[in-house]
């Protein structure tokens, strides 16, 4: 841009403080830059865009070049407007900024603006916008007419009136301003004919009547103007206006008799009105301005007739000036008001009060109109306003920002939602105000999509969580919507637990709309949910709903919802594994193979010999146990009792004690009396007791009949096995609860082993078994 713009100035041969853009009316002739060639026949001046380098200001430079020759014989004009300019100043002309005068060229810099032809090739205009645009025209010809006691002469629709940010009229072409009484130049009189695309001028008729000719030229312009440049006095144009304006055109009225005639009319006008209000609110005093917001300001926030620029640079500007005003007394009087006696401080807080809703409502209105601005306008003027008024504690500011949020959200950016908005926002459902709260919560739901997953988990579901506890029923339904809705923005450990505990809840809730969203949220989660959640956790919330009692509503669609849920589990059953011969007993197994006594380790043959013995059992002793007990010394030999297959003994709480017996395991198998086992875990106290006498196993029945209620009898008729004699006897045995230290639980031998502790080497059984067919022992069951 700097290369651009040392560029220009090469070939300008100057420099001023000014930075140039894009030429947008060239002059000379040599390549019309505009989209309208007729506007660049119709200048003398080349204007380009600029930037004011002091404050970045957006401006115009009218530019005329003394050393061009096809220019040359408009210098005169060119010095008689850039002289006239210098003179008169009036809102409805154009303003200028600078003058610059050097050898080769003149420069007139003003604020930016664009051709009106240009204007109104690149926007469409309302008739009321066209009505009030010519309306600051005609005030500025009247003002130098009767003002300045001067001629316009230049009034034209290509090259006289150009359009500003704010959407008004300022007239310019000053190339052939006279005064009537004082200018010796007379540059009417001389310099008419020189001027690009001018008409013959009827000298006399200006001499009789100098403002006359003002006038036929603004009739012209008004046809001009509602045809598109053409002048053409068969062209319609608004009814008010075709009166008047063929009056002007036959030079019966000047300009003020023009104004005069429509001035009615014209008050009509909302642009017109409202522009005029604005230009006077800064001379109003306090009550008049509260007046005007109050009453009138209102009636227009509904138009939607206001040109470009109109709201973006004199509308809003304007609101923000008094909003920040009465913010500030707002503040002032509250303080003061304090400490003041019971009279001054009510009085104080009407004052307040007053300007309060005044505050709000100017608020209401920057919204409003802002909602319509482009999005840099909008970041420049309204969002500085919302992030500070999200800051007030006035629930009349709250709740208009949140009732307005759906118009304003579109221009905020994410960061601007998460980082100045969420917070503030998120502060209303702790209000004590149950709109306020409603409001926030519908105010969530527009922007949760923009808000973060972190603010989500770590703020908005602990606030949701006592808000689906809020005593307004709507409140609760809202909450558990809403909670449904950003279920994708959980964190995956927890969202199913979450969703499950808020939708339970409000199945239990009283309203019958809360328990319907509850219903209607497990339908369309249930992709969420895994068949253990479904089966353990929301089966039976749903089987509660099945019964509600106030609403058939809610029973059918829980009846829906529970179907559906239930089908899901079916579903997944239908796909498991069909076994038949499944082995009843493989747990049992695995419980002793953990937590039995360890034994050494057998031979191969013998295990699979032990496994083929228990599987044939007849009474269907599944645990094992007749095999760890026939184990003793390998060399049992009989038949088991089919009354003790039926016993079932309580393993575990008997050898959990350190110092107790280790089981013995006895093999099924027979064997010589001769042989003899080792095994591994057992000891000689064992060997000794297994070989006591039969006295010991009367005292151990007495020391059992005293501890009967932590007994379990085990063994019931079966043969006692004697390591003396190969005879087998009767009796029976019980097995205390308690540790063997204590009892005399599978005692086989006398008790005489507890008076003290015995070195523990291993055990060698020598077991003759009387096999005698005569005695009810072991059958052939075994």
């Amino acid at each position: 841009m700097n290369f651009f713009t040392k560029t220009l100035s090469t070939f300008t041969g100057s420099s001023i403080p000014y930075t140039f853009k894009e030429k947008i009316i060239d002059a000379s002739g040599n390549a019309p830059t505009s989209a309208l060639p007729e506007v660049d026949r119709s200048s003398i001046w080349n204007i380009y865009n600029g930037i004011n380098p002091k404050d970045s200001a957006p401006v115009s430079i009218f530019e005329f070049n003394l050393r061009e020759p096809r220019t040359l014989k408009y210098e005169p004009l060119a010095r008689n407007a850039f002289k006239k300019l210098k003179l008169i100043k009036y809102p409805g002309i154009i303003t200028i900024l600078d003058f610059i005068d050097n050898d080769s060229y003149l420069y007139i810099v003003t604020e930016r603006v664009v051709p009106l032809a240009l204007f109104f090739n690149d926007h469409k205009l309302s008739q009321e916008a066209i009505v009030a645009g010519l309306h600051d025209v005609e005030k500025s010809l009247k003002f130098i007419n009767e003002e300045c006691n001067s001629l316009h002469g230049g009034l034209d629709y290509y090259k006289s009136v150009f359009v500003n940010s704010q959407g008004d009229w300022k007239l310019m072409a000053f190339e052939l301003v006279t005064n009537l009484q004082s200018d010796p130049d007379q540059p009417i009189y001389r310099l008419s004919q020189y001027m690009p695309k001018q008409e013959d001028v009827d000298f006399e008729s200006i001499r009789r009547d100098p403002t006359k000719f003002d006038s036929y030229k603004l009739g012209n312009f008004v046809y001009a103007v509602f045809n598109k440049g053409v002048v053409d006095t068969n062209f319609k144009i608004p009814v008010k206006l075709v009166g008047p304006t063929k009056r002007l055109l036959s030079k019966r009225n000047t300009v003020a008799q023009y104004l005069k005639e429509l001035e009615s009319w014209h008050e009509q006008n909302v642009i017109i009105r409202l522009g005029s209000q604005l230009n006077a609110l800064k001379f109003m005093n306090e009550s008049e301005r509260l007046e005007f917001i109050k009453h009138e300001l209102p009636q227009y926030i509904e138009e939607d007739v206001y040109p470009p620029g109109f709201l973006d640079y004199k509308l809003i500007p304007e609101l923000i000036q008094q909003y920040q005003h009465f913010t500030k007394g707002t503040s002032t009087t509250a303080a003061s008001g304090t400490g003041a006696g019971t009279g001054t401080g009510a009085g104080a807080g009407a004052g307040v009060a007053a300007k309060q809703e005044t505050q709000s409502m100017l608020l209401n209105f920057l919204i409003q109109f802002g909602a319509k601005l482009s999005l840099n306008e909008f970041t420049k003027y309204i969002k500085p306003i919302i992030f500070e008024s999200f800051a007030s504690n006035d629930r009349a500011i709250r709740l208009i920002l949140l009732s307005h949020l759906p118009e304003y959200e579109k221009h905020l950016t994410d960061a601007d939602i998460q980082n100045k908005i969420f917070t503030p926002l998120a502060t209303g459902f702790q209000d004590t105000n149950f709109t306020i709260r409603e409001t926030t919560l519908k105010s969530i739901t527009i922007v949760i999509d923009r808000i973060s997953v972190k603010q989500v988990n770590q703020d908005l579901l602990r606030i949701l969580a006592k808000s689906q506890m809020d005593p307004k029923p709507s409140i609760r339904v809202n909450t558990l919507i809403l909670i449904i809705k950003i279920s994708s923005k959980i964190y995956a450990n927890s969202k199913n637990n979450v969703l499950i505990t808020a939708l339970s809840k409000s199945l239990r809730d009283p309203f019958v709309p809360c328990k319907l969203t509850a219903l209607n949220g497990f339908e369309s989660l249930i992709d969420e949910f895994s068949l253990e959640e479904i089966c353990s956790k929301i089966l039976g919330q749903l089987a509660i709903s099945l019964m509600d009692k106030r609403s058939l509503k809610v029973r059918t669609k829980a009846k829906q919802v529970f179907e559906l849920y239930f089908k899901s589990v079916e579903n997944h059953a239908n796909e498991l594994p069909h076994v038949d011969d499944e082995d009843e007993d493989a747990e049992e197994r695995e419980f002793y193979k953990k937590y039995a006594p360890q034994q050494q380790q057998q031979k191969e043959e013998e295990e699979e010999e032990t496994k083929s013995t228990v599987k044939n059992v007849a009474s269907g002793f599944g645990w094992g146990m007749v095999s760890k007990f026939t184990s003793l010394g390998a060399l049992a030999e009989g038949k088991l009792n089919n009354d003790f297959n039926r016993s079932t003994p309580d393993i575990v709480g008997q050898v959990t004690h350190t110092t107790q017996k280790q089981i013995p395991t006895v093999s099924s198998g027979q064997a010589t009396n001769n042989d003899t086992t080792t095994t591994s875990g057992w000891d000689d106290d064992f060997n000794d007791d297994w070989n006591m006498n039969d006295d010991d196993d009367a005292n151990a029945n007495d020391e059992d009949e005293d501890k009967k209620e932590i007994q379990t009898t085990i063994v019931e008729s079966t043969k006692k096995l004697s390591l003396d004699r190969s005879t087998i006897t009767n009796t029976k045995k019980t097995l205390p609860k308690k540790t063997l230290k204590t009892t005399s639980s599978l005692r086989l031998g006398g008790a005489n082993k507890a008076s003290k502790p015995k070195v523990k080497p291993v055990l060698n059984l020598n077991l003759k078994v009387d096999d005698n067919n005569d005695e009810d022992g072991w059958d052939d069951g075994w």
